[in-house]
């Protein structure tokens, strides 16, 4: 655990700035207020108003391209009134190309438009459409994030940022554990807010395995595996791609933005979630900004979220 709070430590002893946290931590209070405060199309949150209702569609992808990038353009532009670089990441080229691009990216996966083409693909039986239609879901960010960050990575040259953080780096993962066992109890807590149940777990009986002649046991943990491999695009875009890749333009004023768009993406959760998105994801983009790596933050990821998953089936059974 030692290295894991000396990354911290070190960052607030050398790169915090007070009045650029105070300021995001504004903005972001006022953007959580407008998204559950405010329903669009009659849905539970303004987030879900625009998923639900443009679902698959063009629209869907072009509203989420103007949520996500206001949130980065925003952050940036707050990091960059308080930063004392020389040049401010507002008016680093590189660094607003890559990220707009970036951004672009993650609005075509959060829209699932690309799913409208594996229509039919599963199965003319409908649990098990439903069910396979699930899990492709949550490796389609293979097409809309992954492929096309390593398409960057070797298209453009000077931009080869340690394979986004998956170079070892000298990786210490053991610290990362512990803070899954530090987190388990606020995972049990939030398991019996009154909204956890309607978000979790993921998972749907479709009754798929009695079509597949097989035990749910095995179906729901493909589903699971699927779910989790999500979260490796997740690490891989947030912290490879916005702190170990950009932050080789604008140093650690990467994070906040990053931080920023993080929250935003868990709009469509519950809103207790989406405030720990904030936390989580400040810490785990400090550790990758320090370890040049995301393992850690995957392992963490992959721990909290499958424990979400399990807190969720023994409510329910």
């Amino acid at each position: 655990m030692k290295i894991f709070f000396n990354y911290i430590l070190q960052y607030f002893k050398k790169d915090f700035n007070l009045l650029s946290h105070i300021t995001i931590g504004i903005f972001l209070t006022i953007s959580l207020w407008f998204n559950y405060s405010f329903q669009f199309n009659g849905k539970k949150d303004f987030y879900h108003g625009i998923t639900e209702t443009y679902n698959k569609q063009p629209q869907s992808v072009l509203y989420l391209l103007l949520l996500f990038g206001a949130a980065f353009l925003v952050s940036t532009a707050i990091v960059s009134f308080f930063s004392k670089q020389k040049v401010k990441p507002l008016f680093h080229s590189k660094f607003m190309l890559f990220g707009i691009i970036g951004m672009v990216f993650l609005a075509l996966d959060c829209s699932y438009y690309l799913m409208q083409y594996t229509d039919g693909w599963f199965s003319d039986n409908a649990f098990i459409e439903r069910w396979g239609r699930a899990c492709a879901s949550n490796i389609s960010s293979l097409f809309t994030v992954i492929i096309p960050l390593y398409s960057i990575y070797f298209i453009v040259q000077y931009f080869k940022p340690e394979w986004y953080g998956l170079k070892l780096n000298g990786a210490k993962i053991k610290p990362y554990f512990w803070l899954i066992l530090f987190m388990l109890p606020l995972i049990y807590l939030a398991s019996h807010q009154p909204d956890f149940l309607e978000s979790y777990p993921t998972y749907t009986d479709n009754y798929e395995y009695r079509f597949l002649e097989t035990d749910q046991w095995i179906t729901a943990g493909i589903y699971e595996l699927c779910y989790g491999f999500d979260f490796l695009s997740v690490e891989l875009f947030f912290r490879g791609f916005m702190v170990i890749a950009l932050s080789r333009f604008v140093g650690k004023e990467a994070i906040l933005p990053m931080v920023v768009v993080y929250c935003f993406l868990h709009f469509g959760k519950p809103a207790g979630e989406a405030v720990s998105s904030i936390f989580g994801g400040y810490i785990l983009g400090i550790l990758a900004y320090s370890s040049r790596n995301i393992y850690g933050g995957l392992i963490a990821h992959l721990g909290v979220a499958w424990g979400m998953e399990y807190m969720a089936y023994i409510q329910l059974n």
